[in-house]
């Protein structure tokens, strides 16, 4: 039975943690402030980093999942952070690590975005992502869209606003249940070094989309400017299906469903 660790056991990290138990993977992990869950968990902050013995033993593992956002600390903390687990756990023999990233690094201007594509180096994430491939194991980095899924949804953050920006945009989303079978995937298929996006492969507007959203939900109305220009920024996300045979189950936002 193969050993893994996942580093913030919460929204994404829990039922992660659930379904690779499932598949036979022997689990633990950690979070802010260890709580009454169905895996072995312990407490790990990264605003007041300790290696204690629980941390120790688990970061004796296989494989490890970092799933904590930068929102976690400061970002010298944040980086020293993984820093300090990742090379405590490739010490005690860690061979393959997953960094849960975000679409955000990439720029914030109209154009279509591959994993290719070239980031700000002095970016957090960037930092992050860069020091983790320099290292000497499989590394991968996963980068995720906006998330929706088990009670999230972004159309819950705009409704009853007005005058919200950018009508035209294409929406950039990708469901819980595609980063749960995504992660499992890349686990089953370590190969050195690889960045991977995830996002839904349809882009409908944001003024149709959340438009649509919020009646679904019976929410207050979005109010958006008038603002005409088109920015097409779309996240191209199809390199885990190419490589590694990666099936969405939710190509379409449309379909997003909360409850999972």
């Amino acid at each position: 039975m193969k050993k893994i660790t996942i580093i913030g056991l919460g929204w994404l990290g829990l039922p992660l943690a659930q379904k690779l138990q499932n598949e036979g993977w022997q689990v633990a992990g950690s979070k802010r402030t260890a709580g009454d869950l169905p895996v072995e968990c312990y407490p790990l902050d990264l605003n007041h980093f300790a290696i204690t013995p629980d941390i120790e033993r688990i970061l004796a593992t296989d494989a490890m999942v970092i799933t904590l956002p930068p929102s976690t600390t400061s970002e010298e903390g944040y980086f020293s952070g993984i820093q300090k687990l990742a090379s405590f756990a490739m010490a005690k023999g860690l061979k393959h690590l997953i960094f849960i990233s975000s679409t955000s690094v990439l720029p914030m201007s109209e154009g279509n975005f591959a994993e290719d594509t070239e980031v700000d180096p002095n970016s957090l994430l960037a930092k992050v992502e860069n020091w983790l491939l320099s290292q000497k194991l499989d590394c991968d980095i996963l980068r995720l869209a906006g998330l929706v899924g088990k009670q999230r949804h972004p159309v819950f953050y705009l409704a009853g606003k007005s005058n919200l920006k950018a009508p035209n945009q294409p929406v950039n989303l990708v469901h819980l249940e595609d980063c749960v079978f995504a992660i499992s995937l890349l686990l089953a298929k370590p190969n050195g070094q690889r960045i991977f996006h995830l996002c839904a492969e349809q882009h409908p507007t944001r003024k149709a989309y959340y438009g649509e959203m919020a009646k679904r939900f019976g929410l207050a109305d979005l109010q958006f400017s008038d603002e005409n220009q088109l920015l097409v920024r779309v996240v191209k996300a199809d390199k885990i299906c190419r490589e590694l045979g990666f099936i969405y189950r939710y190509p379409n936002p449309y379909d997003f469903k909360l409850d999972i």
